[in-house]
């Protein structure tokens, strides 16, 4: 699975959680770019619209990674790496763990 299906299956899936998208640019300072978090009641999970793709992908998974998802359809893949314990600490290894890899999934983010 390319890092692009990748993305759109992690947004599908957070999606049939509830998870409402909020695409908005952080502050640099922060130094990160996205996360799920409670605003007014709901889950919402802030995405960087200038963060690479292999970067959304790894705010996607960990915010995927930190819900109950048992119940819902996941890509085999996706499944995969949910279980990987070698990916509780270390995100970047999802897109490594893809058919791309992080620098490749980067360049062709800049095209």
């Amino acid at each position: 699975m390319d890092l692009r299906r990748q993305i759109e299956a992690l947004e599908r899936a957070l999606g049939r959680l509830g998870i409402r998208f909020l695409e908005e640019e952080l502050p640099r300072e922060a130094h990160i770019d996205g996360g799920l978090c409670t605003v007014e009641g709901d889950q919402v999970l802030y995405l960087s619209p200038s963060a690479p793709p292999w970067r959304r992908a790894e705010v996607l998974f960990d915010a995927l990674r930190r819900l109950p998802h048992d119940d819902i359809w996941l890509p085999p893949e996706i499944r995969q790496l949910l279980t990987d314990q070698s990916l509780v600490d270390r995100p970047v290894r999802l897109v490594a763990s893809g058919v791309a890899s992080r620098d490749s999934d980067a360049r062709e983010g800049d095209r």
